[in-house]
């Protein structure tokens, strides 16, 4: 299985690097596939023309060529390149994502469907749906697409396929508990990535999954919860505009933020929801604790 990995430069900030060696192999593998559609689209999707020097009525045809080459890929045989083909297409999505002149004169509506044809190939690929949930529920503001396609990509996901699967169910839950609003939701899915990574090397993650939708199943409107998930977003990126919405939200949310000497950001949790976290840990300590007393 041959996979290109996951860290590159763009002027967002999504950070990925694709060797030159690794890139290379995917497209000695490929060079058998090199269809071309009617009206002569090349499946590499390569544009010849620097997208800053181009009108916007041709961003816009470009884009649509764009959209038929990636249809005609969803229906191509793989030929057992399934990987090969998934990989090729992730190219073309980083080219398409990172080329701001150009998705300022168009927009970026065609992020879910390079992915609809890299679940399609390559469903088992873990790390790519950190991509998919980035660019689909952010920059093309469609968080329902991004649930859609990972949905479809966990009917083919399972821990023995991948011990990482877990992952792809946390990250459909903060879409669900954060963009879409739909806390049952994320709480069925964070109970699942507890349940996929217990008997994995990650099987300590599952305890604090199973406390997460536990507390939101208890109380669905969890502040403390929401600063949890907006923090992590937060830090698990530095792509700037999912900073800036998860900075937004965190100031709804009431967290100060502050800025340090060495210009990192410091957020600090309201005292009062911090007091209540405290409180409901000790009930909580206090109850096991009765079980087990009265146990002996």
């Amino acid at each position: 299985m041959v996979h290109l990995p996951a860290k590159l430069a763009f002027p967002k900030d999504l950070s990925i690097f694709v060797p030159i060696a690794v890139a290379g192999i995917a497209l000695a593998s490929i060079v058998g596939l090199q269809l071309y559609a009617p009206g002569g689209l090349n499946i590499s999707g390569v544009q010849s023309t620097p997208s800053d020097q181009i009108s916007t009525s041709a961003a816009q045809q470009a884009q649509q060529q764009e959209l038929a080459r990636l249809k005609l890929l969803k229906t191509l045989p793989a030929l057992g390149y399934n990987n090969l083909l998934a990989d090729w297409v992730f190219l073309g999505f980083l080219q398409y994502f990172g080329d701001d002149p150009a998705r300022e004169k168009t927009d970026y509506e065609l992020l879910n469907h390079y992915f609809d044809v890299i679940v399609t190939y390559d469903p088992l690929w873990v790390e790519m749906y950190n991509f998919l949930s980035t660019s689909v529920s952010f920059y093309q503001a469609r968080p329902d697409l991004t649930v859609k396609l990972i949905e479809r990509g966990l009917k083919s996901l399972s821990p023995e396929k991948n011990i990482g699967s877990w992952l792809v169910w946390r990250i459909k839950g903060v879409d669900e508990l954060l963009l879409l609003g739909d806390t049952q939701a994320s709480v069925n899915s964070h109970q699942m990535a507890a349940k996929w990574a217990e008997n994995t090397p990650d099987h300590a993650f599952a305890p604090r999954l199973r406390e997460f939708a536990e507390q939101l199943t208890q109380d669905p409107d969890n502040k403390f919860i929401r600063i949890q998930s907006w923090l992590m977003v937060y830090g698990a990126t530095e792509d700037k505009l999912v900073r800036k919405r998860a900075i937004q939200e965190l100031i709804k949310l009431k967290v100060e933020i502050k800025t340090q000497e060495n210009g990192e950001l410091q957020f600090i949790i309201p005292p009062e929801l911090l007091k209540q976290q405290t409180k409901k840990k000790n009930s909580e300590r206090n109850k096991e604790q009765g079980k087990i007393e009265n146990r002996k």
